[in-house]
């Protein structure tokens, strides 16, 4: 046997000298992981597993995004709805804000009030009405300072305990136990009803009661004694000449007022007052102040004494008014009601003054109108009433 032959080993297998007892084929030398796959590494099947979660990451983001914005929809109308509205700004007064849920309680306060009085709140103007009147107390508020003006807890206690419906008659009524336990019941009642903070309710009766004592002061600056003029009215359901020609002859005939105006007046009421319409100063008309008080070139009165005015169209009356001016006085006593209507002609004149020095802002737009009168038609307590059906024989029907 050659060197050749006895190299080989007759029970040698071709491929064999490759193989190494318990050690894979697919081992590979140098390498750390001695385990395959299909020719793969386990290095390799890591990479390729961090290469899709890279690759499949933008999807994932996606995919979450959009999970967000599907659960952002509802809390977006929450907060849109609920949220945002009442802290939006809706009167400014120099650096005191109101917002629309302050607005809103305003409204609620004075609504629970005429509730109280088992009278269905009106909301019509409220918002408009609101808005002015918070601006105005809280200008009073502002202002008072400068007129010495000021309002105590005692004070607001008072007021309140008379919005409840207390009034003490004398002061060991005041101090009873039993009193002060029957205040703080009902106030209890109350805070229950309008629901809001006692302090929300107390600082709008505590303004209130600035614009109140404000117009006291205003109210000492208008004289008690002025000019004033004695009014008649004449009411006729149409402009027929004849009748004024026949009114016009027995004025100047010097027949007493209120003759001529039993004959030819057609008012409902004239057996009653005579067409006496009482005196007044000048501002308490304003829309006839130029006819009762007015001069012209020289220096005569537009409406003569005891001369028939030219008529004046009464549109919720349908009917046309014709005045008279019976007498006129140069210095004469305003009575309560007159003086009551000049002193908040005077508030109006004071105000629109004193706005030129503030900063001044009111939003009054149609949504905030709708958002407050939602509001409020929501927290209304008394039933709007449902009108009855008639039957043909003009009888109120009952059941079905």
């Amino acid at each position: 046997m050659s060197k050749e032959d006895k190299s080989k080993d007759p029970n040698d297998v071709p491929g064999q000298e490759d193989l190494v007892v318990g050690v894979s084929p697919g081992y590979q030398a140098g390498r750390r992981s001695i385990t395959m796959r299909g020719g793969v590494t386990r290095r390799q099947m890591v990479d390729e597993k961090q290469q899709l979660q890279v690759r499949s990451r933008p999807f994932i983001i996606a995919a979450i995004v959009v999970l967000l914005g599907i659960l952002a929809i509802p809390g977006y109308a929450y907060f849109q709805n609920y949220v945002f509205p009442p802290r939006e700004l809706a009167l400014r007064v120099a650096g005191m804000e109101y917002s629309r849920g302050d607005v809103v309680n305003f409204i609620r306060f004075n609504q629970r009030m005429s509730e109280n009085l088992g009278v269905p709140f009106e909301v019509g103007n409220s918002l408009f009405d609101a808005l002015q009147t918070l601006q105005e107390n809280e200008l009073a508020f502002q202002l008072a300072t400068r007129y010495g003006i000021t309002v105590s807890s005692e004070d607001v206690d008072d007021r309140l305990n008379t919005i409840l419906g207390f009034v003490a008659k004398t002061v060991a009524e005041r101090e009873s136990q039993e009193y002060k336990d029957n205040i703080q019941e009902a106030k209890r009642q109350f805070i229950n009803r309008i629901e809001m903070d006692e302090s929300v309710f107390r600082d709008f009766i505590r303004k209130s009661m600035f614009k109140e004592r404000l117009r006291d002061v205003v109210a000492e600056e208008i004289p008690r004694v002025q000019a004033q003029v004695h009014l008649y009215e004449i009411i006729l359901f149409d402009r027929d000449p004849e009748v004024r020609r026949a009114i016009e002859r027995d004025l100047v005939t010097g027949d007493a007022i209120e003759n001529v105006i039993l004959e030819h007046s057609q008012d409902p009421n004239v057996r009653r007052n005579l067409g006496d319409r009482g005196w007044f100063p000048f501002g308490v008309t304003p829309e006839i102040d130029y006819l009762l008080f007015g001069l012209d070139g020289e220096g005569n009165r537009l409406l003569p004494i005891g001369q028939l005015s030219e008529p004046r169209y009464v549109e919720d009356s349908d009917w046309w008014s014709y005045l008279v001016v019976a007498e006129v006085q140069d210095a004469r006593e305003v009575d309560e009601d007159n003086f009551e209507a000049l002193t908040t002609r005077g508030m109006t004149i004071f105000f629109n003054e004193e706005r030129k020095n503030f900063d001044l802002h009111m939003v009054l737009d149609s949504a905030i109108f709708e958002w407050v009168n939602a509001q409020i038609r929501l927290s209304a307590l008394l039933p709007t009433p449902t009108p009855v059906p008639y039957g043909a024989d003009g009888m109120p029907q009952i059941g079905p």
